[in-house]
C-alpha cells in the first residue's frame, strides 16, 4: 500500500507539476515585467502602510492577515524540510529554492489579487471566498470549484492537521520526554477553544505568537552563524558552485540541486495552492493590489529569508554530505552545535510552528467545508478536525503523510489553471 502511495505521490509531484508551478511564476513575472523587482520600493511602502495603517470596517487587520498566513505556511518545513532538501540535492538546492520562491512571489500576488477582488465583488455570496469565488464565477465552473474545495479539505485534514500535530507531539517527546498521547490530548483541547472562536480568535493568536517565534528563531540561528562565521563565505560559494555543477560534491550536481531546490521552493510556501486566499479574503481591506503585495512579502519572508537562513545554519555547522544524517537529524545537529539552548530551542520552535500551522489551516478547511455544505454542520467540522489532531499526534501513520502530499498537489491544479486563465484581470499598480 505504501509503495503504491509513494508511486502516486511521485507522479503528482513529478516534473510536470513542478514545471506547471514554474511556468505560472514565469508567466506572471514576465507579464508584470518582473513586478517583484521593478516595483519593490513602492510595494514595500504600500505593504508597510497597510500593515501599520488603521483598521476600518469589517474583517481582521492587515497585520493579523499577514501573521495568520505566515503561521500557516511556516510549519516544520522551514526547519526539517530545508534539511531534507540539502540532504537530497546538496548545497546547490538553496540557490534553486530561492529562484523558485522568487517566481512564486508573482503567483502568490496573482491568486490573492484575484481572491480579494472577487471576494469584494461577490461579497453577497455566502459560504464562499477567495479561490472558490474566482474558480466558480471567473471561470464559470462551479463543478471545478467543488472539486477544489474537496481537495483542499482533504489536504487540510492531512497536511495541515495530522502531519503537523504529529511533528508537534514528536518534538515534545524528543525535547521534553512528554508522551505523544498527553501532548495530543492537550493540543486537541486547546485547539478546540481557539478554532471555536473563529477567525478573530485565530488571528489574535497568530498576531502574538508568529512575531515572537520568528524572533526567537532568528536569535538561535544567528548564534550558530556567529559561531561558525568563518564558514559562511565558503558555504555561499559552494551554493553557487553546486547549483551549476554537472557533478558536485557527494555526487549531487545540477540536476538534483534543481529538482530538490525547486520542489522545496514550492513546498515551503502556499503560492499556487490558493489556500492563502481564504485568509486574505478576511482582511478589512479587500484591495487586490494590497493583498497581492502582502502575499509576495509572505513568500519572501517564509522561503527566501527564513529557509535560506536555515540552510546556511546547516551548511556552516554540519557535515551535510554525511548520508547517515537525514532531515530532522541534520537540523538538530546544526542547532545542537550551540549547546542545550539550541537543542531545546529548535524543539520548542518545531512545536510552536506546527501548532500555529494547524490552527491557521483549520480555517482553510472550514472555508472549503462551508462551501461544500452551504454553511451547515460547521460544528461537526470542528469536532472532526479536533479528533484528527489527537489521531495524528498520538500515531505516526506514514500513509497519512503520503495521502496528504497527494491531495496537496492535486488542489494546486485547478487553482493554477484558474489564475492562468484569468491572468488578464490581474493588475499591477
Amino acid at each position: 500500500m505504501q509503495g503504491f502511495l509513494n508511486a502516486v505521490n511521485g507522479v503528482v509531484w513529478g516534473a510536470p507539476m513542478l514545471i506547471f508551478f514554474i511556468f505560472t511564476g514565469l508567466h506572471f513575472s514576465f507579464k508584470s515585467r518582473f513586478y517583484q523587482i521593478k516595483n519593490s520600493p513602492k510595494s514595500f511602502k504600500i505593504f508597510l502602510n497597510s500593515i501599520f495603517g488603521k483598521t476600518e470596517g469589517k474583517g481582521i487587520s492587515q497585520f493579523s492577515t499577514f501573521c495568520s498566513v505566515l503561521g500557516a505556511c511556516i510549519g516544520t518545513g522551514n526547519i526539517v524540510g530545508v534539511a531534507t532538501a540539502i540532504y537530497s540535492g546538496g548545497a546547490g538546492t538553496v540557490f534553486w529554492m530561492v529562484v523558485s520562491a522568487f517566481l512564486s512571489m508573482m503567483t502568490a500576488y496573482a491568486e490573492n489579487y484575484l481572491g480579494a477582488s472577487y471576494s469584494k465583488r461577490y461579497n453577497f455570496v455566502k459560504n464562499a471566498s477567495g479561490a472558490l469565488l474566482y474558480i466558480e464565477n471567473g471561470l464559470n465552473m462551479k463543478g471545478l470549484a467543488k472539486i477544489y474545495a474537496f481537495l483542499c479539505l482533504m489536504s487540510v485534514f492531512g497536511m495541515g492537521n495530522m502531519t503537523q500535530s504529529n511533528s508537534l507531539a514528536d518534538a515534545m517527546n524528543v525535547t521534553f520526554n512528554v508522551s505523544p498521547v498527553i501532548t495530543s490530548i492537550l493540543i486537541a483541547i486547546l485547539s478546540f477553544f481557539i478554532i471555536k472562536g473563529g477567525i478573530k480568535r485565530i488571528s489574535t493568536l497568530q498576531t502574538v505568537l508568529v512575531p515572537m517565534a520568528t524572533l526567537f528563531y532568528l536569535v538561535i540561528s544567528a548564534a550558530v552563524l556567529i559561531k561558525f562565521r568563518s564558514n559562511i563565505i565558503p558555504c555561499v560559494r559552494l551554493i553557487f558552485t553546486e547549483a551549476f555543477s554537472l557533478k558536485a560534491l557527494g555526487g549531487f550536481g545540477m540536476y538534483k540541486a534543481m529538482r530538490y531546490g525547486i520542489a522545496r521552493g514550492v513546498f515551503s510556501n502556499e503560492a499556487g495552492l490558493g489556500s492563502s486566499t481564504f485568509l486574505h479574503a478576511q482582511s478589512h481591506n479587500l484591495n487586490g493590489n494590497i493583498q497581492g503585495i502582502s502575499a509576495m512579502a509572505e513568500v519572501f519572508i517564509d522561503t527566501i529569508f527564513m529557509c535560506t537562513i536555515t540552510a546556511l545554519v546547516i551548511l556552516v555547522s554540519t557535515p551535510y554530505e554525511d548520508t547517515s544524517l537525514y532531515g530532522a537529524g541534520l537540523s538538530s545537529l546544526a542547532y545542537n552545535s550551540i549547546g542545550s539552548i539550541g537543542k531545546i530551542g529548535v524543539g520548542i520552535l518545531t512545536a510552536i510552528f506546527s501548532f500555529l500551522s494547524l490552527i491557521s489551516c483549520s480555517f482553510y478547511g472550514e472555508s472549503a467545508f462551508n462551501y461544500l455544505f452551504k454553511g451547515k454542520y460547521t460544528k461537526a467540522y470542528i469536532i472532526i478536525y479536533v479528533i484528527l489532531i489527537f489521531v495524528g499526534g498520538s500515531n505516526s501513520p506514514e500513509a497519512v503523510w503520503s495521502i496528504a502530499d497527494i491531495f496537496n498537489g492535486l488542489m494546486a491544479i485547478p487553482n493554477l489553471f484558474a489564475i492562468n486563465c484569468l491572468s488578464k484581470e490581474v493588475e499591477y499598480k
